[in-house]
């Protein structure tokens, strides 16, 4: 496949090699205008009539170095769902690389919003809420879209697909409910249990610790044997931050977490999980990354933000500055679906340094407290939400990641019963 496109900006590369490279896996080269030939299939971006090519017209979004607010065109319909960036008088009917830009590069968040109570960007303020495709990978369905025409355009061209895939995760950001806490702050919690009247907790509490009854968050076992059963991909992110109001993590100093972690690391990936603490602080997440580091005498490539504190384009760089290759937060806390509307591994582009960052995005597509907690979802009707979202991750031959912690895998209080859900979406 060959690529006119009069003006190969720096927005435009990256944008050609999200759509053609990373969505519709085929390889490419640019040519010139006079280098064509007749016999070449030629995705013409531009405004320029080209015999026997395929055209996509230019928005102008690809050429532009701004961020400014602006209108998004849009119309719905065909296979392609929801067209964003509409045009005319081309092969496609809306510019698939500039809608695809925008929404990979999560554009609309360089914009003025209004944050939650932690500073994150939530997802009524997306183009995909107000629209109605959060719950679409439109990405990838606009690159199957694509695929499609080119090979009905292009008679004999073949072209290769995704599998579908799933990963699971686990975020562990308490190891152990009340074990390996150290005396000091469990002689502490026991006494707030009692002052508070937390009657069933103190008692769980004491059968913890002095009984050998077993921690309600040491889940480890239970998860490796569905991960075992089910023979799929994990990967487990430690919160090794320093305590604070939303850290309340066991230290990273305890023996126990150590050989937890080294024995995760045997059968599943390991990554870090920057504090609540470490937001926009590179100090402190070099500082945490350096401890797992230290604990698995491994470099650390992985990362999931904790609370999914994620501001764009800075988290991002300071990951990379931090030697992280590939990170899972791109999602939202308070609802399901899909953030930047992709459900493949894509590189970043960072919008005010005009320039790709070497970093490996994987979008997720829930959490299991946005089921439960956010969204208040009875048991049935999670699993068919989780359902249909993997249907249409597996349409498209994409990764299907959602968001699970050792704790709410326990099958006790609020999470009673919650394991169907988990087993089934990990399936």
């Amino acid at each position: 496949m060959k690529i006119y496109a009069p003006n190969t900006t720096e927005r435009v590369r990256y944008a050609m090699d999200l759509v053609l490279k990373q969505v519709c896996l085929f390889d490419y080269e640019y040519v010139s205008k006079e280098e064509i030939k007749t016999s070449d299939r030629i995705v013409n971006y531009s405004g320029e009539h080209i015999e026997s090519s395929f055209q996509v017209q230019p928005h102008g979004l690809l050429f532009e170095n701004d961020i400014k607010k602006f209108d998004v065109t849009f119309e719905y319909g065909g296979k392609e769902k929801v067209k964003l960036f509409t045009t005319e008088f081309d092969d496609l009917g809306f510019d698939i690389f500039s809608a695809s830009f925008f929404l990979a590069t999560r554009f609309e968040e360089y914009w003025r919003f209004e944050s939650d109570h932690h500073d994150r960007y939530t997802s009524k303020s997306s183009l995909a809420s107000k629209l109605g495709y959060l719950h679409l990978p439109l990405v990838n369905i606009w690159g199957e879209a694509l695929k499609e025409k080119l090979k009905a355009h292009f008679v004999g061209l073949e072209l290769s697909e995704h599998s579908f895939k799933v990963i699971n995760t686990i975020d562990v950001d308490n190891a152990w409910a009340y074990l390996n806490k150290g005396a000091l702050r469990a002689s502490g919690a026991l006494a707030k249990a009692g002052t508070q009247l937390k009657l069933s907790e103190l008692g769980d509490r004491v059968k913890v610790l002095s009984s050998g009854k077993n921690d309600p968050n040491d889940t480890y076992a239970y998860l490796k044997k569905i991960q075992d059963d089910k023979g799929i991909e994990s990967i487990y992110f430690f919160l090794l931050g320093d305590r604070g109001e939303f850290d309340k993590n066991v230290p990273h100093k305890s023996k126990a977490l150590q050989r937890l972690i080294n024995q995760t690391s045997v059968y599943a990936k390991i990554g870090i999980h920057p504090s609540y603490g470490s937001y926009l602080k590179p100090k402190q997440l070099e500082k945490e990354i350096e401890r797992l580091n230290s604990i698995t005498d491994n470099e650390v490539r992985l990362s999931r933000k904790h609370f999914l504190k994620l501001s764009i384009p800075e988290t991002y760089r300071n990951l990379e500055k931090a030697g992280i290759t590939n990170d899972y937060s791109m999602g939202y806390a308070d609802n399901i679906g899909f953030r930047a509307s992709i459900c493949t591994p894509y590189t970043f582009f960072d919008l005010l340094e005009n320039k790709g960052l070497n970093l490996t995005i994987h979008p997720f597509a829930y959490m299991d407290g946005t089921l439960n907690e956010y969204l208040g979802l009875s048991i049935e009707d999670a699993k068919e939400k989780v359902a249909t979202l993997k249907q249409q991750v597996k349409e498209v031959g994409g990764v299907f990641i959602g968001i699970w912690h050792n704790d709410t895998v326990n099958d006790k209080g609020v999470w009673k019963g919650w394991r169907a859900v988990y087993e089934e979406a990990i399936t």
